[in-house]
């Protein structure tokens, strides 16, 4: 079962958030990026209910923004809801593989910076820069990064990271 991606970012807010003294909204969108990314190497089916978007600053799941635009760069210290009066969606204890992954995730990505992140995500041969780059950097609103361009992408991370690639 897909979940959304505030739920992802809730979920690496009441993990991560409380100790670091709050996760900005863009960290938070690649946060939700990498782990899309990774889940998305060795799954055929996403983990997020929406998948990720060519904006200017990088990756962006539209959803999430909604829900946490209005932080603007200030840190959130925990979960959010959506919709007033809703449970504040966050990844179930049972859902081990998807949280053993935000954890893998979290001491990877997590050092770095907003702006790093947001940097890491536009490299040359990143699905983003991909994706922008096929549209002359000009891309239209609401346009989606592919799953499949996001799987190679991070199936050959995978396989760097084992030694594996040329």
């Amino acid at each position: 079962m897909p979940f959304s991606p505030l739920a992802v970012a809730n979920t690496f807010i009441e993990g991560y958030g409380r100790e670091c003294g709050g996760i900005s909204h863009m960290k938070l969108q690649k946060l939700v990026f990498y782990t899309y990314g990774w889940w998305l190497a060795f799954n055929d089916e996403p983990l997020t209910t929406e998948g990720p978007q060519v904006w200017r600053y990088g990756p962006v799941f539209n959803s999430l923004y909604g829900a946490l635009a209005s932080f603007g760069m200030k840190p959130i210290e925990s979960p959010r809801r959506a919709i007033p009066f809703q449970p504040t969606p966050i990844i179930p204890e049972e859902r081990g593989e998807a949280l053993d992954l935000i954890d893998w995730v979290w001491g990877q990505y997590g050092g770095y910076s907003a702006g790093q992140l947001s940097d890491m995500t536009h490299a040359p041969g990143t699905p983003w820069q991909q994706e922008a780059a096929a549209h002359d950097y000009r891309v239209p609103r609401n346009y989606p990064i592919s799953d499949a361009r996001i799987k190679t992408y991070f199936q050959n991370e995978a396989a760097r990271l084992n030694g594996d690639a040329a």
